[in-house]
């Protein structure tokens, strides 16, 4: 009999009826809003009948809540969705509490009114002053009044019950709201008076929160940096949280804004040098022939003569002017001679001209003092290279490997021995030649141990005006004990016995390290100087304009007395400024400004190193001992080292991550609204940015479109620097992240001059080590310009819509203005590293977190968006710009996400119930994400996790996390505030995910190390039972893969896709799914068959957990001392609470899949390989099996009884467990478990009904048997002995007339 085909659409296509039962999160939303409006005066009318009910024992509550019921069509609709649920409450705790609060503090205004009256015709001095003393009492007593008043405010709101308090969420406490049956009458009104009263009386402990909170974040925005000075405790709690989060840190604006100009300039230096050796190098390599350099030893050596004269000639004569005309010829022969063209020899001129006048440009801004200017500007040839250009391989050449670092060659040594032993003899001492190679290895380890190159030598007068020899014996001694850093032979020795250190230290003669090392020493120095000047000048100009009403924090920054500074910046410790800006003046080139001031130690710190947080972890301090530096050794090469290199291969070597930079950038300039703007005005900032973008063009390109203008290439490069300048490029967060834990581990933060890499290479084969770092150097290149491009648009457009708007508004300003200003806005609205916090910055160092900076960049620049929007709204010329942000904020964050995966599940037919069911079977690190469901043709469901290519995610997924909490607590009826608070928490728990989490290697690591081969997601790696061999080589591969680049999984995934092959696990992938990927959309097939089995894994765990309510843990009733039937019955309770909740959840798992279209067989079969084919009948039979203690566990009980000789509290409590068990065994999965041990006491009611007897001073339980009480000689029964407490127990004595 041929199969009937059954059309997979026919299983969830939506019939009318469920389409109109599909809510939307808007639609809930509106609903709640009109619902919560309504139940305002219900609250108000329910009270009063609560009221009557009370007096009356009458149902009018019952009937008021019906009436609201029929005029309120909204309810219904706002309690299906969290977002409804959420809103409804909100409106009625706002409205009630906010009523409640206004007449309180009406009331007060009131009373201050009269007061004010009675001052009539007396002084009218003292009668201010009266009033002001009044204020400040009233002040205070409004807002005790407003606290009062709030709290009865809220005893009005309709759905006390519905919303629940804190005592709910926590299922304990004075403010747990009792259980109302709804039977009306006096019992219940009662219950929900008291119900009010306590919802009620949470009211002034949340206002009062959140009163600190608001106060806190109100101080931190309107007093800006004055908080930080204020005598407020709070203010200084608060001030200190915030100056953790913010970008300027604990720094004076004024000194951050001085600070990132230092790094603008020093970045644009940077460029330019690493725009003239590019230039360089590819115009050496244009005189030889690709393949001829690659395998013809003879063409290096060419290239290296042709450096070494390119360096000569960059210094030769005054650098101030063109270079000498001898040597201009001596170096154009030598480049005819190997076949320069004339336009190669052109531009290697004009570069080696631009290298001279960027080096007299930074030589004249690293001094205020005229006279070091003209004195290094007229030093003439070799004595300028020596301060500007050598560089050596023993500084440059430096790697975690040993092995790999420099070594001189032997005849260097040799040479290195006989000029130690000469010079010793000249002075009268004779070396042997231990004690000569003893002072060569002490020289050459000790320049080893220099972290970079030496500083300039700036103390250059005095070294270089006597020729005469030096003192060897001190100067011996003073290297051999390291008492100078043996550098200083460079500068002392002169002629051939330099030559010898030169070659000993391997002396690298070629303009590219020479202008780049060069220009990046004089910009640290000329920046920093100009900082300082600027900072002198600023604090001149504010001292300038102080007079008594300057608040504190605005009069000035460095003084030259510690109690002045005390006195303008209170609160504060004071420091001297010299003692952090030693470093930067002690070869004493420079004048500081700011010698001698005082300052406080948050500016200090600024301006000094700025990054000492966590230092101690891989740098050892002076004088550390030999354990200290093994420590910091191997947390550096161990721990920082890997986390460094995998953060490397999952950023610029990785393809994926390319295309989700992009996506990434888009969505910023999406959320600042530059996407609303005239099409042809984005499309051609785009256009003009490209060019502006510092990336090589392959030759093969070139060769197509042929080569960039010159002239064009030069103003492109220029306005680049100045956007560097202004701090608009060049600051790709993620990158940030990756050079900053590179130079941790002293690597060098560029990765183009990678050393440990680079000099590796070089000692294996000279030519691969070139393409490898040209490799690392253009992807790196390109991971920048991917942000740059969209940054250099948005400010494009930035600046025209500020030029359109102040122009139409008449108002006057320049171009300066408009180009500070769109920096500033880019600066502020997209990801920047430089605005990085440094604590931020700090926690890079610990072995959690992967990229932690990215997070806390797309929080600040997000609420940046937003404070813009309304500044701009509020603006009449800029209104219309602020909208548009404001439009583009709220697509990316709220309707874009939410209108994306509507319309796929429209697109696809997939219903809400199917989407919550869906949600069950995604991973953890999805469960909060923006899902879009997709059904292929045969009916199965895939998904894809759209936050995972979406940067505001961060931003997203807390708001998210709460809904989905709170639409759990709707699903299972709970009350609002337990979903409310779990929410909170969940979200507070993905908020700082990025920044606890494992980072990717040491999650690697733990799965190994503490997680005995299973990965934090529950896969297991390996068994105790796994061959050694194979165990290597799993821990291996799983090392690897941390650390792989090139996306490699993915690739691997598209090749087995492409080709139909499956994976290890026999899974196949689909081209089309795989392609996706690369974008960060990946579509994962949905298995539910498959997840079952982790499914019931955890089911099984959670079952041994709850059975260990009762038996273990702190709370065990089997230990910790002696326990009460009562302890026994609660712990009971707890137990099967949670098993109820395990089984709950399981069946939920297993509804789940058959909503989502599993083959329920197979999910069955899942259960019988586990043995477990009972719990799924039972489940799918809607049959509870409540935990009882089995016979062991009695046993247990009797033992414990009998060794300390006291009533077995288990046999006590039998009855009572047994009633519950059997109520329980009634229990549906479809019901909340709601068993009160309360309800198993006797009740005071049946007692009182008894007869009672005379009160007599005796217990006369005969008289009590009499009446059929089963009382023991306490004359209590068995069971209320157990149950009750004591003060309950003398309740029910004196109801029976015993005393």
């Amino acid at each position: 009999m041929a199969e009937e085909f059954i059309d997979p659409d026919s299983y969830f296509s939506l019939s009318p009826v469920e389409m109109g039962n599909e809510r939307n999160a808007i639609t809930a939303a509106v609903a709640g809003l009109a619902s919560g409006v309504i139940k305002v005066p219900e609250g108000v009318v329910s009270l009063a009948a609560e009221l009557i009910d009370l007096g009356l024992d009458t149902d009018t509550a019952a009937d008021v809540e019906i009436f609201f019921d029929k005029i309120n069509p909204f309810e219904e609709v706002a309690e299906e969705r969290a977002s409804g649920k959420i809103t409804q409450a909100l409106v009625q705790l706002g409205v009630g509490g906010g009523v409640g609060f206004k007449l309180a503090s009406s009331a007060i205004k009131a009373k201050k009114a009269g007061n004010y009256a009675s001052l009539k015709g007396i002084n009218a001095q003292k009668a201010a002053k009266k009033a002001s003393d009044f204020n400040k009492t009233v002040g205070r007593k409004k807002f005790v009044a407003g606290l009062a008043g709030g709290a009865a405010g809220e005893a009005f709101v309709a759905d006390v019950e519905e919303i629940g308090s804190f005592g709910d969420a926590f299922e304990a406490g004075p403010t747990q709201l009792e259980e109302v049956t709804d039977e009306g009458g006096r019992e219940d009104a009662t219950k929900k008076l008291f119900n009010r009263v306590k919802f009620g009386a949470e009211s002034p402990v949340t206002i009062l929160f959140g009163y600190g909170v608001g106060k806190g974040i109100k101080a931190a925005v309107t007093r800006g940096r004055r908080i930080e000075f204020s005598n407020s405790q709070l203010d200084k709690h608060f001030n200190k949280i915030f100056s953790a989060l913010r970008a300027r840190g604990a720094k004076p604006q004024e000194v951050f804004e001085a600070k990132m100009a230092e790094k603008g300039a020093t970045m644009a230096d940077t460029n330019r040098a690493m725009e003239l050796v590019k230039t360089i190098d590819s115009d050496v390599d244009s005189i030889f022939p690709s393949i001829k350099s690659t395998f013809d030893k003879t063409t290096d050596k060419k290239k290296a003569e042709i450096f070494k004269e390119l360096n000569d000639a960059m210094f030769a004569g005054d650098i101030s002017k063109a270079i000498p005309s001898k040597s201009a010829a001596k170096l154009t022969n030598i480049l005819k001679d190997n076949k320069a063209s004339d336009e190669t020899v052109k531009n290697l001129f004009n570069s080696l001209q631009g290298a001279r006048e960027s080096f007299v440009e930074l030589i004249e801004a690293s001094s205020n003092a005229p006279k070091d200017i003209q004195t290094l500007k007229s030093l003439m040839g070799k004595r300028v290279q020596e301060y500007l250009g050598n560089t050596y391989k023993i500084f440059e050449d430096k790697s975690i490997l040993p092995f790999l670092n420099y070594a001189p060659t032997e005849e260097a040594i040799k040479n290195a021995e006989v000029f130690f032993k000469r010079y010793a003899a000249q002075n009268g001492r004779k070396l042997t030649d231990f004690q000569a190679k003893g002072i060569v290895e002490t020289v050459v380890k000790s320049a080893q141990k220099q972290k970079a190159a030496p500083g300039l030598p700036f103390k250059y007068a005095k070294d270089t005006a006597s020729d005469e020899g030096m003192e060897i014996d001190k100067f011996l001694k003073n290297i051999i004990t390291d008492k100078i850093r043996p550098e200083r032979l460079l500068v002392e020795l002169k002629g051939k016995d330099k030559k010898v250190i030169q070659d000993l230290f391997g002396k690298i003669e070629d303009p590219r390290f020479s202008i780049y090392n060069s220009m990046t020493k004089l910009s640290t120095i000329a920046r920093k100087n100009e900082l300082f000047e600027k900072l002198a000048k600023q604090d001149d100009a504010v001292k300038a304009k102080v007079n008594k009403n300057t608040p504190v924090g605005a009069r000035g920054f460095f003084f030259d007395e510690p109690l002045d500074a005390q006195a303008a910046l209170p609160n504060q410790e004071i420091v001297a400024l010299d003692d952090y800006l030693k470093p930067f003046f002690k070869d004493e080139f420079t004048v500081n400004p700011l010698s001698g001031k005082f300052t406080t130690k948050a500016i200090a710190e600024a301006l000094g190193d700025s990054e000492k947080a966590l230092k101690f972890l891989f740098e050892p301090r002076p004088g550390a001992t030999g354990v200290e530096k093994a420590l910091t050794w191997g947390y550096r090469n161990l721990v920082l080292f890997p986390k460094a290199a995998s953060q490397v291969a999952k950023t610029i070597l990785a393809p994926v991550t390319h295309f989700r930079n992009l996506f990434s950038a888009t969505g910023f300039s999406a959320g600042n609204g530059i996407f609303f703007e005239n099409p042809l005005i984005v499309g051609k900032a785009f256009k003009e940015a490209f060019p502006k973008l510092r990336i090589d063009r392959p030759k093969i390109v070139e060769k197509v479109i042929g080569k960039r203008d010159p002239k064009l290439a030069t103003k492109e490069a220029e306005e680049y620097r100045e956007l560097l300048r202004l701090g608009v490029v060049n600051s790709q967060v993620n990158l940030g992240d990756v050079k900053n834990l590179l130079r941790d581990v002293r690597m060098g933060e560029n990765l183009n001059i990678g050393k440990p890499l680079d000099s590796m290479m070089r000692k294996l084969t000279a030519g691969a080590g070139r393409k490898v770092k040209g490799f690392m150097k253009g992807a790196e290149d390109l991971y920048t310009a991917e942000d740059d491009l969209f940054k250099i648009a948005n400010y494009a457009v930035e600046r025209y819509r500020l030029k359109n708007a102040y122009t139409a508004a008449g108002r006057k300003f320049t171009e300066r203005q408009l180009k500070e200003e769109a920096a500033d806005i880019v600066r502020n609205t997209v990801p920047n590293y430089a605005y990085v916090s440094d604590t931020v910055r700090a926690l890079r160092r610990l072995p959690l977190g992967t990229f932690m900076s990215f997070p806390s960049e797309i929080l600040r620049t997000t609420t940046n968006i937003a404070q813009r929007s309304i500044k701009e709204i509020k603006d009449p010329a800029l209104r219309n710009i602020g909208i548009k942000r404001l439009v583009g904020l709220t697509t990316v964050l709220a309707t874009a996400p939410y209108a994306i995966q509507k319309g796929f599940q429209g697109l696809y037919n997939v219903t809400n119930e199917q989407m919550e069911a869906l949600k069950r079977y995604l991973p953890d690190w999805s469960k909060n994400s923006t899902i879009l469901p997709i059904r292929t043709d045969d009916g199965e469901l895939k998904y894809i996790d759209f936050s995972h290519g979406n940067a505001y995610d961060v931003a997203i997924r807390p708001i998210q996390t709460l809904l989905n909490e709170v639409q759990k607590g709707i699903d299972n009826e709970e009350v609002l505030m337990r979903g409310v608070l779990k929410g909170m928490a969940e979200a507070a728990a993905e908020l700082s995910s990025p920044f606890v989490s494992e980072a990717i290697y040491t999650e690697a690591a733990l799965d190994i190390i503490a997680r005995g081969g299973r990965t934090r997601e529950g896969r297991q790696l390996y068994t105790e039972q796994t061959p050694d061999g194979e165990k290597i080589k799993i821990i291996t591969n799983h090392m690897a893969k941390a650390m792989l680049p090139f996306s490699y999984q993915q690739l691997n995934r598209l090749y087995q896709a492409a080709t139909d092959k499956p994976s290890k696990r026999g899974e196949f992938f689909e081209l089309p799914d795989e392609l996706l990927g690369f974008a960060g959309y990946r579509a994962v097939k949905l298995d539910p068959v498959r997840s079952m089995g982790f499914k019931i894994a955890n089911y099984q765990r959670g079952i041994r957990e709850s059975r260990a309510l009762f038996t273990g843990g702190a709370e065990s009733v089997l230990r910790g001392g002696p326990k009460t039937s009562r302890d026994v019955v609660e712990r009971f309770i707890a137990a099967n609470k949670a098993k109820f909740k395990v089984q709950q959840e399981m069946l939920r798992d297993i509804r789940g899949a058959e909503t989502l279209g599993a083959d329920m067989d197979r999910i069955r079969q899942e259960f019988r390989e586990r043995q477990l084919q009972n719990v799924y009948n039972r489940l799918d039979n809607d049959q509870f099996v409540p935990y009882f203690p089995s016979e062991n566990i009695q046993r247990e009980f009797r033992q414990i009884a009998e060794n300390i000789d006291r009533d077995n509290p288990f046999e006590e409590a039998r009855d009572v467990l047994l009633d519950i068990q059997d109520d329980l065994r009634d229990l549906s999965f479809d019901e909340q478990f709601d068993i009160d041990i309360e309800d198993y006491l006797p009740s005071y009611d049946e007692a009182a009904q008894l007869p009672v007897a005379p009160v007599t001073p005796a217990v006369s339980t005969a008289a009590l048997a009499t009446n059929n009480i089963p009382v023991t000689q306490t004359g209590l029964t068995q069971t209320e002995q157990a149950l009750l407490s004591p003060e309950e127990q003398q309740i029910r004595l004196r109801q029976r007339g015993v005393s």
